[in-house]
């Protein structure tokens, strides 16, 4: 008894040596995660589109998660991309809000499943619409997603 909770704290410490090395936090409980390292532990969390996340097992589904992020394009932003619609090319700045909105959503989302103490978000799916009236245009974007629990493949 008293040799297994020894080898469980040692492997408890391994692993965080480990995950502050590498910055994967797959694992290691929250609480025992230093406060300095929860915003890099959170920033690392795994977000795929696929089903699963190599070298890793999932252990148990824990929730589906979800983040929406709705970008007003701003005047000068719409003027410069119907010019470039009329004469052709790509639109920078439309491009620029696009992957704004996609950086901002699956951090949004990575912060759903760490509250909730998931390892990672999988099945990503994006959604990206645009809503536009009375000479405004917005663009929503959604992200969804299964927040699990991993454990490193042996």
């Amino acid at each position: 008894m008293i040799y297994s909770r020894y080898d469980e704290v040692a492997a408890l410490r391994d692993r965080i040596t480990r995950a502050r090395q590498t910055g994967d936090w797959t694992g290691v409980p929250r609480n025992q995660i230093p406060s300095q390292e929860l915003g890099r532990a959170m920033a690392h969390m795994v977000a795929t589109t696929t089903d699963t996340v190599p070298g890793h097992t999932i252990t148990k589904v824990v929730d589906v998660v979800s983040a929406e992020c709705a970008y007003g394009m701003n005047l000068f932003k719409d003027f410069f991309a119907n010019v470039t619609d009329v004469v052709g090319g790509r639109s920078g700045a439309t491009q620029k809000v696009l992957r704004d909105a996609r950086r901002q959503v699956v951090a949004e989302l990575r912060s759903e499943a760490f509250a909730l103490e998931a390892d990672a978000v999988v099945g990503v799916r994006l959604d990206f619409n645009e809503f536009s009236g009375g000479g405004k245009s917005m663009l929503f974007v959604v992200a969804t997603g299964t927040a699990v629990k991993l454990m490193p493949a042996d």
